[in-house]
């Protein structure tokens, strides 16, 4: 496949960090493992001898897996991460026994298995010394339990050459983030907001040691209302938002006021100026003498003297 990067493994796997952050089930995955035994693993299970987190195109574990002749390629490109294990042998049927195929995820959560050469049957090589999954599975654990999450299983249908198996990824509760959304869903598990939380979930999920612990499993058949905790903080915000408009509302009156004393000291001035000028005017004439008057019309403009002529 052109474009691809060759990898060697050691210890058979090599880790990867993808350039986007792949969404499944209610996970989120940024790094992940890739297995020369035909497989993806992520979280705990990068070197575990039997995974419980996997994706799996064709998952083969038991006798010696590969040869100088097998070679794993993977290729990204920002929206979607490619993996590609060529002539893989199992060392079964001999020269014969060889596998290629691919597995791609997408940034949006699909998922697709490419087929290019399947030698025989897949459900030929189930026995007592191969395990062999074609799927996908995520586990997680609970104080003195283990749950298993999801899991897809594709052992018996009829893959062969050519053959391409696509996986879209569905809407989960995880996805929904407000309890309106959440309470109203419609989907194959019951979604639960947790207020404790803010999150939408159902009770077994990746995170449900934090969902017990919160008692979110007691929200299960609650609505969207409002509690008194949110009561108080929806009053503490508007006790914010009135404290910033009195403060707001009291320096507009302030700078109102100002303004209005600065108009009243000004019109004081004037006026004291107004009887300076009737007096000057007055002792004047009394001298005989008179003030020089310019007269202002369209034609003219503004003429200030300051010179008297007695």
């Amino acid at each position: 496949m052109d474009g691809m990067e060759s990898k060697s493994l050691d210890h058979n796997y090599v880790r990867v960090n993808l350039a986007f952050t792949f969404p499944l089930f209610d996970r989120t995955i940024r790094s992940l493992a890739v297995n020369s035994n035909g497989y993806l693993s992520f979280g705990n299970d990068f070197d575990a001898q039997f995974p419980a987190r996997y994706i799996a195109p064709l998952m083969i574990i038991g006798k010696k897996y590969g040869n100088r002749e097998t070679s794993i390629k993977f290729r990204q490109n920002g929206k979607s991460f490619t993996v590609q294990w060529g002539n893989l042998k199992t060392h079964r049927y001999g020269k014969h026994d060889r596998f290629t195929f691919q597995a791609t995820l997408h940034e949006n959560g699909n998922i697709e298995f490419v087929y290019k050469r399947i030698p025989f049957e897949i459900t030929d090589l189930i026995d007592h010394e191969h395990l062999v999954k074609i799927g996908m599975e995520d586990l997680f654990y609970l104080p003195d339990m283990e749950l298993m999450y999801y899991y897809v299983d594709l052992i018996g249908e009829p893959i062969q050459n050519s053959t391409i198996v696509s996986f879209k990824a569905l809407p989960t509760c995880r996805s929904l983030k407000n309890c309106s959304s959440c309470v109203s869903a419609n989907l194959s598990s019951k979604c639960v907001w947790c207020p404790a939380l803010k999150r939408c979930s159902v009770s077994f999920d990746p995170s449900s040691k934090d969902w017990f612990k919160n008692k979110c499993q007691d929200f299960e058949n609650a609505t969207c209302t409002v509690t008194k905790n949110q009561a108080h903080s929806i009053s503490e915000a508007e006790r914010i938002a009135l404290t910033k408009i009195f403060i707001l509302a009291f320096i507009g009156f302030a700078l109102a006021l100002f303004a209005f004393v600065s108009c009243v000291m000004a019109w004081i001035g004037n006026e004291h100026s107004f009887h300076t000028e009737n007096d000057k005017e007055s002792e004047s004439k009394e001298r005989g003498k008179s003030l020089i008057d310019v007269e202002l019309n369209e034609n003219t403009l503004p003429i200030f003297n300051n010179a008297f002529i007695y």
